[in-house]
């Protein structure tokens, strides 16, 4: 409208006339502005910095870990990233499995991210593609041996299964798997069941595969009256009591439960305990809407916040630079036994059948 204006003045005046009206109708803006105001910019058609997008979608995670600490760590996910909600299936590693199983036959699985001790079946469900192959932000971090089959699935925290005594109840010394045989344990040692414990069951096939173990080590155990237990839960509950006097069970829990006072010890055997992968992995089944969601849950877990909740909860972390929980050995000084992870999936039948026939179903 002004320079319409001004126009309309310099055709009706001459000059320097023309000039001086045109500045005496200038609005005045400012100490300058006795100026000409200059003619507005154009529009810029460069496009602008995208605002990023809340993440949102629904995970649905299956697995074996305690209840309280995976949910702990799931809210703690959230509280980051509000639009995420999460459902949540735990069972035994077995019980997780026979889901899987089941719902694939009808079609397809409800479940988005699967977490648990069982290597050898991921294995499986990646041969069949049903494993998305991902890696985290924070890989670059750790270790490249805790990156199974190319970002089929990662390893997030260690756990080991190792030995617990009850420093009031076991009257023996105990040093190595075969001290569990002795007749003073007799009916007072107890293991989880490998059909229900995933965890147990990758003890089962690192310890019969390791020389001077074997399948004669679980004969010896049950000539010894062996107990079984459903979960390392259960384990932890009793050797604290003293109801057993020796446990295998996973280091984590051990540690937890000399933290709270239990007369409990950790024995880390000297032939090797047994590293127990229970690594994360995302199905390729997952709906396009909840990817990303699991994609940063997958992030998160390797985050240091994450790694340093799983020292907290009595965990020994991927990330060295997360630190350690009080009581726990240096990861470099833990001897483990060895553990094939392609001999793992390709002979776990065989090694099932083989315990059912020792132990009966």
């Amino acid at each position: 409208m002004r320079r319409a204006k001004q126009k309309a003045v310099s055709l009706a005046l001459a000059g320097v006339l023309a000039l001086a009206a045109a500045a005496g109708c200038s609005e005045k803006t400012g100490p300058s502005s006795a100026s000409p105001v200059p003619s507005a910019p154009a529009p810029s058609t460069a496009p602008a910095d995208p605002q990023p997008q809340a993440l949102t979608g629904e995970i649905t995670i299956y697995t074996s870990e305690p209840q309280d600490l995976i949910t702990d760590l799931l809210e703690g996910f959230v509280a980051q990233n509000p639009g995420v909600s999460y459902q949540l299936f735990r069972s035994g590693s077995g019980a997780v499995i026979s889901k899987i199983d089941a719902e694939l036959e009808t079609g397809s699985t409800e479940a988005d991210v699967i977490w648990f001790a069982d290597i050898g079946y991921m294995s499986q469900l990646d041969e069949k593609g049903l494993i998305r192959h991902y890696t985290p932000k924070r890989a670059g971090d750790i270790d490249p041996r805790f990156n199974y089959n190319d970002g089929m699935a990662w390893e997030v925290r260690q756990i080991f299964n190792i030995i617990a005594v009850n420093s009031l109840k076991c009257d023996t010394e105990v040093k190595d798997w075969q001290d569990l045989c002795k007749p003073e344990l007799s009916g007072r040692f107890a293991m989880a069941n490998p059909n229900y414990s995933g965890g147990s069951f990758t003890t089962l096939v690192g310890l019969v595969g390791t020389d001077g173990l074997g399948w004669e080590l679980y004969e010896a155990m049950k000539a010894n009256d062996m107990k079984f237990e459903q979960s390392n839960g259960n384990l932890q509950t009793k050797v604290a009591s003293g109801e057993y006097a020796a446990v295998s069970v996973v280091d984590f829990m051990a540690r937890n439960a000399a933290a709270e006072g239990s007369p409990v010890e950790s024995v880390w055997p000297e032939s090797g305990a047994v590293m127990v992968p229970t690594p994360v992995a995302i199905l390729s089944t997952v709906k396009e809407e909840n990817r990303a969601a699991c994609e940063a849950l997958l992030d998160y877990m390797l985050s240091p916040e994450a790694q340093a909740l799983f020292v907290a909860q009595g965990y020994l972390p991927v990330d060295p630079a997360a630190g350690a929980p009080e009581g726990a050995p240096a990861v470099a000084d833990i001897k483990t036994v060895a553990l094939d992870i392609q001999d793992f999936t390709k002979n776990s039948g065989a090694i099932r059948d083989r315990f059912t026939q020792i132990f009966g179903e």
